[in-house]
C-alpha cells in the first residue's frame, strides 16, 4: 500500500481528478451566482376595469348605437408593466367604423398603446353595433304637472313653456319613435301662486319609454299659473237648541250680510249661500254674537274670520185658564143640541207671549165657541173658534174640536 502511493503516476493521477474537481465546482457556482444576479421576468395579469370604449366614425352625419360605454380588458406580461398599465391607463380601447355602411355590423375591439410586451384579452371582444343617419328635427315640448303639488282650493291654468319648441338629434329610426316631449316642473311644497320652474325635457315613445336622444336645449323654463276662485254668498244663519224656558227668538241678523269664500271652483258652483250655526240654547237677553266662520272641505280662504250676528230676544210668560165654556152658535130652532164632548163643553185654554202683555189677561177676555150654522140633525164634529183680544201672543186648547147631537124637537 505504501508502495502504491508513493507511486509518481499515482500521485499525479489524484492531483488531476482533484484539479477537475475543483474546477467543475467553482464553474456551477458562478453559474448559479450569475443565475440570482439576472433572475428571469416574473409573469403577472390584471383586470382593468371601466375602460372607455372609443367609437370612429363620421359623427356629423351618422349616429352609433349600442356599443358600450366601457369595457373590461386583462393584460398578463412582466410585473414591472403590468402594474404601471393599470395605474396609469396610457393606452386605448376602440372600434372603427368608418368604413361600415348604414345598419347592424358585429366588430371587433381594438387596442393602442398597450406594451408589445403584454397579452391583452378584451371583454367583450367583439360587439354589435347599429349604425343610422342622423337626423334632427324640432318639437313642440308639452308641459305637465301633477295636481298634488296644489294647495287645497287653489287650481291651475295650463302651464306654458319657454322655448315653446326644441331640436331633437338622433338616429333616423329613433326619432321616428318620438310620440312624446314631455317637461315636468318640480316644486317642493305646495303651491299657492304662480311659480315658474327649470324642467328637464323627457323624449318618450308611445309606451313611455326614453329614447336616446340629444335635446336641444336639454331644460326649458315651465311656468303654472296658479289662482284661488272666489265667489261672494250671502249669509244665512241656522239657528241650532232650544231657547231657554220664558225666553223667544224674535229675529237674527248677520253683520255683513253677504261673504266672498274662495276654493275649488265646483265647490263654489255648489253654494249658493253660507250657512252658519248659531248655538240660541243659552241666550236670554238681546244680544250680538260673534260666530266664526268654518269653511267646507275645497274652501280655503273667506273675506273675514268671523260674522257679527245680533239675536233680537223676548221674554215670555205662558198663562192657563182652566174650564171655559165653549159656547154655541147658529142652532138652528128646530134642533135640540147635546155636547158629547168635552164634558160639559169645557176646555183649558193656554196663552204665551210677552210678559207685560200676558200679566193683563183674564179668562174674561176670550169667547170660545163652535158654529153649528146650516148643519142637519145628526152627530158633528165642531173645531172650537177663539175670539182675542188681540195676535201678540200664542193661544192653545186642551181639545181644540167639540162634538155635538143635534136632534129635531117633537
Amino acid at each position: 500500500m505504501d508502495k502504491f502511493i508513493e507511486n509518481k503516476w499515482v500521485m499525479r493521477i489524484i492531483a488531476l481528478l482533484l484539479a477537475i474537481l475543483l474546477y467543475t465546482s467553482v464553474s456551477v457556482e458562478q453559474g448559479d451566482f450569475k443565475k440570482e444576479k439576472n433572475p428571469s421576468p416574473k409573469a403577472n395579469s390584471e383586470v382593468i376595469t371601466d375602460v372607455p370604449l372609443d367609437l370612429y366614425y363620421d359623427s356629423d352625419n351618422l349616429v352609433v348605437s349600442g356599443a358600450p360605454e366601457k369595457v373590461n380588458v386583462m393584460v398578463e406580461g412582466p410585473t414591472s408593466i403590468v402594474q404601471p398599465t393599470k395605474t396609469m391607463r396610457d393606452f386605448q380601447l376602440y372600434v372603427d367604423l368608418r368604413d361600415l355602411g348604414i345598419g347592424r355590423h358585429q366588430v371587433k375591439i381594438k387596442s393602442k398603446g398597450l406594451s408589445d410586451k403584454l397579452q391583452a384579452k378584451i371583454e367583450p371582444t367583439f360587439i354589435s353595433v347599429d349604425i343610422q343617419e342622423k337626423v334632427t328635427k324640432e318639437f313642440k315640448v308639452e308641459a305637465e304637472f301633477n295636481s298634488a303639488i296644489l294647495a287645497e282650493g287653489f287650481e291651475a291654468e295650463s302651464p306654458t313653456v319657454q322655448p315653446k319648441t326644441v331640436k331633437i338629434t338622433g338616429a333616423k329610426n329613433i326619432i321616428d319613435q318620438i310620440t312624446y316631449v314631455k317637461a315636468t316642473i318640480d316644486v317642493r311644497g305646495e303651491v299657492d301662486k304662480t311659480v315658474t320652474r327649470e324642467a328637464q325635457v323627457r323624449v318618450l315613445d308611445r309606451e313611455l319609454n326614453k329614447l336616446n336622444v340629444t335635446v336641444n336645449p336639454s331644460t326649458v323654463d315651465v311656468t303654472l299659473p296658479v289662482k284661488n276662485p272666489s265667489k261672494t254668498v250671502p249669509i244665512s244663519i241656522n239657528k241650532t237648541g232650544t231657547p231657554p224656558e220664558g225666553v223667544k227668538i224674535l229675529g237674527v241678523s248677520a253683520d255683513p250680510k253677504q261673504i266672498t269664500i274662495y276654493g275649488k271652483q265646483d265647490v263654489l258652483d255648489s253654494i249658493n249661500e253660507l250657512d252658519l250655526p248659531l248655538d240660541v240654547s243659552k241666550i236670554d237677553k238681546d244680544s250680538t254674537i260673534e260666530v266664526p266662520v268654518k269653511l267646507q272641505d275645497g274652501l280655503n280662504k273667506a273675506s273675514i274670520d268671523k260674522v257679527k250676528v245680533k239675536v233680537d230676544v223676548e221674554k215670555t210668560e205662558t198663562k192657563t185658564f182652566s174650564n171655559l165654556q165653549v159656547a154655541e152658535r147658529g142652532v138652528g130652532d128646530q134642533y135640540n143640541m147635546t155636547i158629547l164632548s168635552p164634558e160639559k163643553g169645557q176646555v183649558d185654554l193656554t196663552v204665551t207671549g210677552p210678559s207685560e202683555i200676558v200679566d193683563q189677561l183674564s179668562a174674561d177676555d176670550f169667547k170660545l165657541y163652535v158654529d153649528a150654522s146650516d148643519l142637519e140633525a145628526g152627530d158633528h164634529t165642531l173645531k172650537i173658534q177663539i175670539d182675542s183680544p188681540g195676535d201678540n201672543f200664542s193661544t192653545q186648547l186642551s181639545d181644540d174640536t167639540m162634538k155635538i147631537r143635534l136632534e129635531e124637537k117633537q
